[in-house]
């Protein structure tokens, strides 16, 4: 428990101070270069509302986090091209790596419930219309979301701990 909160506290106190008194950085789609814009993307925040919702979310989250393997598949993630209805543009955000947490906490569930069929489906009705919902709000990069959840379930699933 106090690891919990440990974490969270150097997270947020990460984020907050980046979003003070680093510039924005990001990737733009589809782009491998530079490489640091992959790794650093997970710290800066579009603005204040975009910050506080990602630490209001990270807040919530109970239990582990798995925190190298989800800032892992955040990283991961970001190589893949996005697509949606509007252009993307550059990416920000600490979202993916609260996505990658989310599937990875519903791999391991699925993996230890004894009705695998009807733990599959509550993650397909409870936690994927999160990441598709993405796709029809302007400016937002869906697809990050929708590639670090799958990513965190397979983790989560087939992972051998």
């Amino acid at each position: 428990m106090k690891q919990l909160v440990i974490e969270k506290a150097v997270l947020t106190a990460v984020m907050v101070l980046w979003y003070l008194l680093m510039p924005v950085t990001g990737y733009a789609n589809g782009s491998i270069h530079p490489a640091s814009a992959h790794f650093l993307y997970l710290w800066s925040h579009a603005n204040i509302w975009h910050l506080a919702g990602n630490v209001f979310v990270l807040c919530i989250m109970r239990g582990q986090l798995h925190l190298l393997p989800s800032l892992l598949i955040a990283t991961i993630c970001s190589f893949i091209p996005a697509f949606g209805l509007w252009p993307v543009g550059m990416t920000v955000g600490f979202s993916g790596v609260l996505f990658a947490v989310a599937g990875i906490k519903w791999g391991i569930y699925c993996r230890r419930a004894p009705f695998r069929h009807l733990a599959y489906a509550d993650f397909c009705i409870r936690a994927l219309p999160f990441a598709l919902l993405g796709c029809i709000i302007p400016h937002v990069n869906w697809c990050i979301h929708l590639y670090c959840i799958l990513a965190g379930f397979a983790f989560g699933r087939f992972s051998m701990r």
